[in-house]
């Protein structure tokens, strides 16, 4: 098998009457150096004023001397007419049918080439579209009927067209990809979208269906119709090893052209973290695990790609955010990280103040309390926001220059979609994200998610693509205690356990409290600190306060001197009476000032609230 083919991209034309285009010459560089360094050199590239339609036509009729077994690749990138013409650079706007190269010349051509097979890519549109590829011309209804029909002519047995959107859709570019749609998901696919590998391979049917799926879903994301199509059959194990950019495509685009990151933190500078960074990520997590070089190298994290992560808890996906919401500070864009709860809020604020502070990035938050940084918000004057998904429902309506400023949204926990109360809030920022596209507004959004099962095509409708993993890097015993004290659990792997007599259950007032106390005593014995989930305030205020009568742990001193002074509520009260035996409680009861001591102290790694 021996890889021929033409690539062809024109934005600048001769005539004046034809505008020009801005990413269809990259468009037939990209593709003709990544096709060249991974399948050989053995295709012509026409550029501009060297894609005339004489020089196309020659160039095409020169594949019909090719063998049978050869693979045939032809691409073209630039304007298409609403009569469905290739315009070339040298075409006549007033003489269309005589000066560019129509649907009909390429399936005479194509029947002439002996190759078995053969793939055209069209990265253009055959009808009207304002900033679309298209050139205006007289049209008529039997043009666009017999679109489809000149489209099928091209295709057939061993023929595969791919075309960039229907016969009756413009095909759009996007300045800030720097390519036509069609041909950034194609590169992307090519060189291994984790969507398409099989064993190894690119199987070329599932590939083209990636890029169309991709297309459709980036288009609708700024509100414009573009429905990439395939026509034609070929071998359904017909397949590519998984492209390479190499000499060609690093001597056309040396900007993009990175080492992928290893498991070494060092290995991020590439992407310009200041070593101090770098050296303070390094005693948080000495290692970037899998998942977190995954998303750099195989989804274009660092390079703006929106991504729906979905992974377990300590998997390391709220690094992923991290990641690419530093990388954005770094040019000054400013990043929102959106969290279900207020304690999860003021958790990371103190985080981020004490890791970033240092280095210059201002960290501020709004939860709707009286202490939130609103001026500041208003202003633009942060790095880094956090917010509760309601703050910002509450907020981005009236003022939506806040959204306008950010670079990247970070969103925590996007499996609340599901909950029935925080649910709609959640639905209604992920609308409002997804809607600022059609006027422009376009931030990297990376939703992060416990595992989920079947996603519904939740990442295609926000235009992302979804990174899954279900490693979970410290295990989880998931089960039930039974009324005999037995603990039945379903290990990592699948596998159910029980263990009997776990616990001995202490027959005090026939409720929940003959299990719970023995449990936590357990864990407590065995060094573990735990959390105890009660479903109204007034029960976890008792929970804690009859686990600190059975329990008797140590004091938690520490959190007791840090609490505020003044006038004690009957909850200020309870909480004090629970620490003087290591337990505490944390609801809506406490103040802001008592619920975070709770918070601070609880994390301490020597922490004497059990």
């Amino acid at each position: 098998m021996v890889f021929k083919g033409l690539f062809i991209g024109i934005d600048r034309y001769l005539s004046p009457n034809i505008n020009w285009l801005n990413c269809a010459a990259r468009d037939a560089r990209a593709l003709h150096a990544i096709f060249s360094d991974s399948l050989g050199i053995g295709a012509t590239r026409l550029i501009n004023e060297e894609a005339t339609t004489a020089a196309i036509t020659n160039e095409l009729e020169k594949l019909a001397s090719c063998s049978t077994d050869d693979v045939i690749v032809i691409f073209f990138s630039g304007h298409g007419s609403k009569t469905h013409q290739l315009v070339t650079h040298d075409a006549d706007p007033s003489k269309l049918a005589e000066t560019t190269v129509s649907l009909e010349k390429l399936a005479d051509i194509f029947s002439r080439i002996p190759a078995q097979r053969l793939i055209c890519f069209l990265d253009c549109c055959f009808s009207g579209g304002m900033g679309a590829k298209v050139l205006y011309a007289p049209t008529t209804a039997k043009d666009l009927d017999s679109a489809e029909e000149r489209l099928k002519k091209l295709a057939g047995n061993g023929r595969l067209i791919l075309t960039a959107s229907t016969a009756t859709q413009p095909a759009w570019e996007n300045q800030k990809l720097g390519h036509g749609l069609l041909t950034w998901f194609l590169l992307e696919a090519l060189c291994g979208a984790p969507e398409v590998v099989q064993a190894s391979k690119l199987p070329v049917m599932a590939l083209f269906q990636h890029v169309s799926e991709r297309v459709t879903a980036e288009a609708a994301g700024f509100g414009k119709p573009q429905h990439p199509t395939v026509r034609g059959q070929m071998d359904s194990h017909f397949a590519w090893p998984i492209f390479t950019r190499g000499t060609l495509y690093k001597l056309e685009f040396p900007e993009r052209m990175r080492q992928p990151v290893t498991m070494e933190i060092a290995s991020l500078a590439s992407f310009g973290f200041p070593q101090t960074l770098l050296e303070a990520w390094a005693k948080h997590i000495p290692r970037l695990n899998q998942l977190q070089v995954d998303a750099i190298n195989n989804f274009n994290l660092l390079g703006g790609e929106h991504l729906l992560v979905s992974a377990p808890t300590s998997s390391g996906k709220t690094m992923i955010g991290e990641l690419a919401g530093l990388h954005g500070t770094l040019t000054r864009k400013r990043t929102l990280f959106l969290l279900p709860l207020k304690a999860l809020v003021n958790d990371k604020h103190q985080y981020f103040r004490k890791t970033y502070g240092s280095f210059g990035i201002r960290t501020i938050r709004a939860t709707g309390e009286i202490t939130d940084d609103i001026p500041d918000l208003m202003r633009g004057r942060y790095d880094i926001c956090l917010m509760t998904y309601e703050k910002f429902a509450a907020m981005v309506l009236g003022n939506p220059h806040i959204l306008e400023q950010m670079g990247t949204v970070v969103i925590d926990e996007v499996q609340m979609i599901t909950d029935k109360n925080r649910g709609v809030n959640l639905e209604f920022v992920l609308t409002v994200l997804r809607a600022r596209r059609k006027i422009g507004v376009e931030p990297q959004l990376i939703a992060l998610s416990a595992v989920i099962g079947d996603t519904s095509g939740l990442e295609k409708w926000m235009g992302a693509r979804l990174l899954r993993s279900k490693h979970r890097p410290v295990p989880l015993h998931e089960g039930i205690i039974c009324g005999n004290g037995d603990f039945r659990y379903v290990e990592h792997d699948g596998v159910e356990k029980t263990l009997n007599d776990y616990i001995q259950p202490e027959f005090r007032k026939g409720s929940s409290q003959d299990h719970i106390i023995p449990l936590v005593r357990k864990l407590v014995s065995e060094g573990k600190q735990v959390i105890v989930f009660r479903e109204t305030k007034g029960e976890a205020r008792g929970c804690a306060l009859y686990l600190a009568n059975a329990l008797g742990c140590p004091a938690a001193k520490d959190a007791l001197n840090s609490l505020p002074n003044g006038d004690l509520s009957l909850a200020s009260s309870a909480l004090r009476t629970t620490l003087s035996n290591g337990i505490a409680f944390h609801n809506a009861d406490l103040d802001r000032d008592e619920r975070l001591v709770i918070e601070e102290e609880f994390r301490k790694p020597n922490s004497t609230i059990r």
